[in-house]
């Protein structure tokens, strides 16, 4: 569940060469998702990323083109690591039904390990529409594709839309990570619960 592609086009920055550099760059993004996860995309300068960063403004711009190609970056970053993570995590999965229910869990281990995730991916609507589009787009592209191949082996209905089913499986991936961040502890037998509910639901559905 939740694999994205890695279309992310016309990022301007530079990967770092050396090791120092590669130090430097990796407090310029840890600095970035923290400012950007608490006070949004639109309230973060540059600035204030290079003072908290603890770099010289010209350090800044070695790597970088401006504020949006960090926040770019960020988000690619983002769905790169949740896209291994759920592949990981559905690696020895035989059938679509237990690839949606381990990439689920894999899913909401990865949001519950790091909050800043969903504040980062969601601000994207307001940093930029076509980058918040762009995103979920390609996420859903990848998910069509999957989705076709369980069609193919007679494991999903043939007569479902698989893009509208795309976004409805986003969606509760999602919204059901909320309900586990919104927990104050979370053990793995509470992920086990939850994931185990939601896919009585896509098994059975809502009504009798």
């Amino acid at each position: 569940m939740l694999i994205m592609g890695d279309t992310m086009d016309d990022i301007k920055f530079r990967l770092p060469k050396r090791k120092d550099g590669q130090k430097t760059f990796d407090r310029i993004i840890d600095t970035a998702k923290k400012l950007f996860s608490k006070k949004g995309y639109q309230a973060t300068s540059i600035n204030e990323i290079i003072e908290k960063s603890r770099i010289a403004t010209g350090t800044f711009y070695l790597y970088f083109d401006d504020k949006f190609a960090l926040y770019s970056y960020v988000l690619s970053m983002y769905r790169k690591a949740i896209r291994k993570a759920i592949s990981e995590g559905i690696h020895d999965a035989t059938s679509r039904h237990e690839k949606e229910r381990l990439g689920l869990r894999a899913f909401l281990k990865f949001a519950w390990n790091d909050p800043l995730a969903y504040r980062i991916i969601w601000e994207s609507m307001f940093a930029d529409k076509e980058l918040f589009r762009e995103y979920y787009e390609a996420f859903s592209k990848d998910y069509v594709r999957q989705l076709q191949h369980a069609v193919d082996d007679k494991e999903v209905r043939d007569d479902i839309d698989l893009e509208t089913l795309s976004y409805v499986l986003m969606g509760i991936s999602n919204f059901v990570g909320l309900q586990v961040l919104f927990r104050e502890t979370l053990t793995e037998k509470d992920l086990d619960h939850i994931t185990d509910e939601v896919m009585k639901i896509l098994k059975d559905g809502m009504f009798k």
